[in-house]
């Protein structure tokens, strides 16, 4: 996963821990360890699974802010995400979506060839699940299950 914006390597797809969380502008995944990224001040927030001290997380290449590392929850049930970050989906690019932008820009046949290849590929290995949101959008599924 990149940088919408400059196409920095930020994650790689073995790192994604959930893709139902919630950001600011939509969809966002939750990464277990993501590079090329400063942290912003940490600060309080309120979620709707809770109280946590988060971090926004700002790409290396551009300085566009991409989401959201977790610093410290206070409720025992959402420790899991302490040290873990939220990368939101309008922020970033799948390499494959990159490679694919990169071989309609150049035209080449022999690029898509390649690029439907490694699509086929990543298929076979794409996985994952969860959910949370900021700025009172938090929505993870064992709260969900919890008021059930």
């Amino acid at each position: 996963h990149c940088c919408a914006l400059c196409a920095t390597h930020l994650a790689a797809h073995d790192q994604v821990v959930s893709r139902q969380f919630r950001g600011r502008h939509g969809d966002a995944w939750l990464f277990g360890d993501v590079i090329n990224v400063n942290d912003g001040p940490p600060e309080k927030r309120l979620l709707l699974t809770g109280l946590h001290v988060v971090a926004d997380i700002y790409c290396n290449g551009c300085d566009t802010r991409l989401g959201w590392k977790y610093v410290e929850a206070y409720e025992e049930q959402q420790k899991y995400k302490e040290g873990k970050f939220i990368l939101e989906m309008n922020r970033i690019l799948k390499e494959r979506d990159l490679r694919k932008r990169e071989a309609e820009a150049a035209g080449g046949g022999e690029a898509r060839h390649r690029l439907a290849a490694l699509e086929d590929e990543e298929m076979l290995t794409d996985g994952g699940e969860g959910t949370d949101d900021e700025a009172g959008q938090d929505s993870d599924p064992q709260a969900t299950r919890r008021a059930a």
